[in-house]
């Protein structure tokens, strides 16, 4: 049984704290401590620690319903793996996974959790011997800062409305999102080729009649709005059958081709179309991993394909060295990678000739480690990452797409909101949004704003959040109450034995989909309705002036000169932007600053870098410059 203690002191936290005015509570001076239960802390602490059976409990009053920080740091003595965990009245908030360790070690826990106006109870601990301390704040609400021009160069105009309209309603209203994963389609296996139902005879095969193969007579979507009595505003594909083993195949072929015609459709009814890419390599017909996927045992030199639960595709031999910073444009691993992403560059090319934007979430989950492109270490998939949106965007020229980058935890960490790790980060150049995906932590419909923290703390306030997987909705009163308002959920298929649907009840549903917080197909403007705003945080655009032009004079008049191995760069105005260093083939190789960029002069130390030519580029929203510079 815990030890319980009383902390009213802790009532006097206002409601403008912030994290950095958290106040420290040792244990050993709270009012109830037996004294014998003190412990020096020598090795662990300058101060002490309170010994417990298993837990202790705080109790404490707050005085405004918010989000606080909360922080301890525990004492383990065991000799196998542990979790030490924080709860805020009895619901688990935070957690550290801590395998392999000491036997005598001490563990900082932290996590972000709402507190009730009033008493509060704070448990820490839960298989520790000791408790040394815990502090409580206020989280401070976060100030977003997000361009309205995709990441991009010379985006569609589809896709820079697609962005305004997600800034627009960012930290207003969510987006409401479904899943499709089984498929209605008729298909003319003669022919290879899709069948509308006003086109289909018997011969044909044609099953599904009467709207069954239009977007809202998709199993998933009529589903979603038999619950909710709304057509969902965002609609997910998969370009799961696009790439690999069997892709060629009449009824894998005939899969995406109806994925990329429903895309079409939706766009047209208003809705956002995005797509995600379960990732079958070359001719392998599998993209989950087994222990360690290339790592496996079974996965010896030699070996081609794939077993059938686990991928050996080892990408890291796309690169000549082992932090993927250079590529090896002769190796297979490499051809296969650009064989893919060129047949899916085709796929989005054809909506973007159709005047279709999309979100675009690749690689997704990667630090999980389940799929083969994040087995390999944070810094090669973010290598990979870049690799794709080169040759996606500067080779294969796809600007209609909203890059969307998936988060998530990473299992050497554990597996709550306090293990997502931002190391696999591609950089602010490269994404327009980050996303993470929830399924069991949302059984209550909770805001989740413990994650919504956290990718902040990750990767900063500069992109829109979003919820990119789901099962159960977070439900909009606890996202308005949090200040956690996601970009959009997607809630995952109710098809393939998915059922996710049923985590969340009809009224539930109903309450939220009717609620002008939320954001469904029947509430959309219609794209015709929607006017690109290529405003930028700072920024004041001229009448009769372009964002093209109000940035490109900024990039054009950009000095850059190279001595030795010193590069000196002047910014002569403020503005969102890049630095990077290329080899001659149009390798990045270095990103020398990024971000919010002030004016003025940078100077780079590159005694790092082999004698020889490189070429330097400075970026900003709408225009670059680059100049080829000899180190010497």
């Amino acid at each position: 049984m815990g030890l319980k203690i009383t902390l009213a002191a802790l009532m006097g936290i206002a409601a403008a704290a912030s994290a950095a005015e958290a106040t420290k509570y040792e244990a050993e001076d709270q009012a109830g401590v037996d004294a014998a239960s003190i412990q020096a802390a020598e090795g662990y602490s300058a101060g002490k620690y309170v010994k417990v059976g298993a837990a202790m409990t705080f109790t404490v009053t707050v005085d405004e319903t918010a989000i606080y920080d909360i922080e301890t740091q525990v004492l383990i003595k065991q000799y196998d793996w542990t979790t030490s965990k924080i709860l805020v009245n009895d619901v688990e908030v935070g957690s550290l996974l801590t395998t392999p360790r000491n036997c005598d070690s001490a563990y900082v826990v932290t996590a972000s959790a709402k507190m009730k106006t009033g008493t509060n109870t704070i448990t820490v601990g839960n298989g520790a011997i000791g408790v040394d301390y815990i502090s409580v704040g206020r989280h401070p609400d976060p100030e977003f800062k997000i361009s309205a021009l995709p990441v991009t160069p010379n985006a569609t105009v589809s896709a820079m409305k697609v962005k305004t309209f997600l800034r627009d309603n960012f930290m207003k209203k969510t987006i409401s999102g479904m899943m499709i994963s089984d498929q209605n389609f008729n298909y003319d296996y003669g022919n290879m080729k899709l069948l509308s139902a006003e086109e289909c005879t018997p011969a044909d095969s044609c099953k599904f009649l009467n709207g069954e193969d239009k977007w809202k007579g998709q199993t998933d979507i009529a589903e979603f709005y038999k619950r909710s009595g709304h057509y969902p505003a965002v609609g997910g594909f998969d370009f799961l059958f696009a790439a690999g083993g069997h892709s060629d195949e009449g009824w894998f072929r005939g899969y995406t081709d109806n994925h990329v015609l429903m895309a079409k459709e939706l766009w047209d009814m208003g809705g956002i179309p995005t797509f995600t890419w379960h990732w079958k390599v070359g001719q392998d017909t599998v993209f989950y991993t087994k222990e360690n996927g290339f790592k496996n045992a079974g996965c010896t030199e030699g070996v081609e394909g794939s077993s059938a639960n686990n991928s050996c595709f080892n990408y890291t031999k796309a690169f000549k060295d082992d932090k993927c910073l250079e590529i090896d444009e002769t190796s297979k691993e490499y051809k296969d990678i650009v064989s893919d992403i060129d047949k899916i560059s085709a796929h989005l090319k054809g909506l973007e000739e159709q005047g279709v934007a999309v979100l675009w979430r690749p690689l997704h989950e990667a630090s999980g480690g389940w799929f083969w492109w994040g087995v390999a270490e944070p810094e090669c998939y973010v290598q990979l990452w870049r690799l794709m949106f080169n040759r996606m965007v500067n080779v294969n020229g796809n600007k209609n797409l909203i890059w969307v980058w998936n988060i998530n935890t990473d299992p050497k960490f554990g597996y709550d909101y306090s293990a997502l790790n931002g190391a696999w980060y591609p950089g602010a150049e490269y994404v327009d949004i980050v996303a993470v995906d929830i399924y069991d932590p949302l059984n209550d419909h909770n805001s989740a704003s413990n994650y919504w923290n956290k990718i902040i703390s990750e990767v900063g306030s500069d992109k829109m959040i979003a919820l990119s997987e789901n099962g159960a909705i977070p439900d909009i009163d606890s996202v308005a109450e949090d200040k956690s308002y996601w970009s959009y959920w997607m809630t995952w298929s109710q098809t393939w034995n998915g059922n996710f649907l049923d985590k969340t009840t009809n009224d539930m549903w109903k309450r939220n989909l009717d609620d002008e917080r939320i954001i469904a197909l029947d509430n959309m403007p219609g794209w015709d309705n929607v006017k690109a705003d290529p405003s930028t945080e700072g920024s004041v655009v001229a009448p009769g002036e372009t964002l093209k032009q109000r940035f490109a004079g900024i990039a054009n008049n950009v000095t850059i000169t190279a001595s030795g191995k010193s590069l000196s760069l002047n910014i002569p105005q403020a503005g969102r932007g890049s630095i990077a260093l290329f080899d001659m083939n149009g390798h990045q190789i270095a990103s020398l600053a990024q971000g919010n960029l002030t004016a003025g002069n940078y100077r780079f130390d590159l005694q790092a870098f082999a004698s020889g030519s490189y070429v330097v580029r400075a970026s900003f929203d709408a225009g670059s410059t680059a100049r080829v510079i000899k180190l010497k």
